[in-house]
């Protein structure tokens, strides 16, 4: 395959049948359902109807003053989201030759909810779609699975078995055994994955410190904004520094998508700085300073970032990877090769193709693909 451009970060629309048709007959009415809202508007019903959850994630192409939180048509959903073959499509049209894919519906999959059988069957069906999605075209589409939030064991179990069959990244919405912070329990995960050819993801942040907290309005402005600037990654990025998981687990890499590169050297000063004046308060020893795990063990994506890639340097141009979020709100697909010519004007060409393709290839095993 003739590489020129990889996203490392674009999505799906589920479709309809990818829970009904997966999970057990006995779970069947608790898995997600797509349902009718109104005026044929579709929506997710999640627990028999105890939560609904409205696409409007299907904005490729849509006037930015057509967005709405009122959600959209099945007809409306372009069949790139959730259609393999489309999907080539429409990365042809936007010049793209492979693809980094995640979920819409249930990024964190404490959706799906709280009963751990009801979970982990769900994140079952949902890995096994988007496997099954990705195999279409495998130098071209990487699907990438998500972990359940139901503790360790289900989290090891669920790795072992999308590893075991050549997936190529593992998203986690918290820290493997469940707490609010990194605790001895989660060794177990970390210890295992350490030696994988492929890294741990997390999209936005965990659960815990992100959310839309209202589907329009000056919350969802705000909010949206937040999670762009990478305020989600902060805290579970400083936990993992400061309680030493890179400096027990020297092997373990990090992959921060969706949350921007701008943010990350004030990132590093402030942990730095923070760690030489409270960490004896804290009763925290590094062997290292901390900023430099941070450069040893992360990768982040980026949409548009005018100051991340200003500082390119800095954050290390072997550290960033360039995407669209397809089909998102972020997105500027069919435009996309527009956007990127302009933020990168100023990039010498060896850098840009660094960015924009070089660390995806490698990341992905894209650069092993016969």
């Amino acid at each position: 395959m003739d590489y020129r451009i990889v996203d490392a970060d674009s999505h799906v629309n589920e479709p309809a049948d990818v829970w009904q048709l997966r999970v057990s007959e006995k779970l069947r009415d608790l898995a997600p359902k797509m349902i009718e809202v109104d005026d044929g508007k579709i929506g997710w019903s999640f627990e028999g109807g105890k939560r609904v959850h409205r696409v409007n994630t299907s904005c490729a192409g849509v006037d930015e003053t057509a967005y709405t939180a009122d959600g959209v048509r099945w007809e409306e959903v372009r069949p790139g989201s959730y259609d393999p073959k489309a999907r080539l499509a429409d990365m042809e049209v936007d010049m793209i030759q492979a693809q980094v894919l995640y979920p819409s519906l249930a990024p964190q999959p404490q959706m799906f909810g709280a009963d751990p059988e009801l979970q982990n069957a769900c994140v079952r069906a949902y890995n096994d779609w988007i496997h099954e999605f990705a195999m279409f075209a495998p130098d071209r589409l990487v699907g990438m699975p998500m972990a359940p939030a139901t503790g360790v064991d289900d989290m090891l179990a669920e790795w072992r078995r999308i590893a075991d069959r050549g997936d190529r990244g593992f998203v986690i919405s918290g820290y493997p055994g469940g707490a609010a912070v990194p605790t001895e329990t989660d060794d177990r995960f970390w210890s295992e994955v350490a030696d994988w050819d492929y890294s741990v993801h997390i999209h936005f942040g965990f659960t815990s410190g992100v959310a839309l907290t209202a589907p329009s309005g000056v919350g969802y402005l705000a909010s949206a904004a937040l999670i762009d600037m990478g305020i989600g990654m902060y805290r579970p990025l400083s936990d993992l520094v400061y309680s030493g998981v890179f400096e027990r687990f020297p092997a373990l890499q990090l992959v921060l998508v969706e949350a921007g590169i701008g943010w990350i050297p004030y990132f590093c000063h402030h942990l730095d700085d923070n760690f030489l004046r409270r960490r004896f308060r804290a009763g925290v020893s590094l062997a290292r300073m901390p900023s430099e795990y941070v450069h040893d063990h992360v990768l982040a994506t980026f949409i548009e970032d005018p100051p991340g890639i200003r500082d390119r340097h800095e954050i290390g141009l072997d550290k960033i990877m360039w995407s669209t979020d397809y089909p998102h709100t972020n997105s500027n697909w069919p435009n996309s090769q527009r956007v990127a010519a302009y933020e990168f004007r100023a990039v010498p060409e060896p850098e840009r193709r660094q960015i924009m393709r070089d660390n995806a290839l490698r990341e992905y095993g894209l650069d092993r693909a016969p």
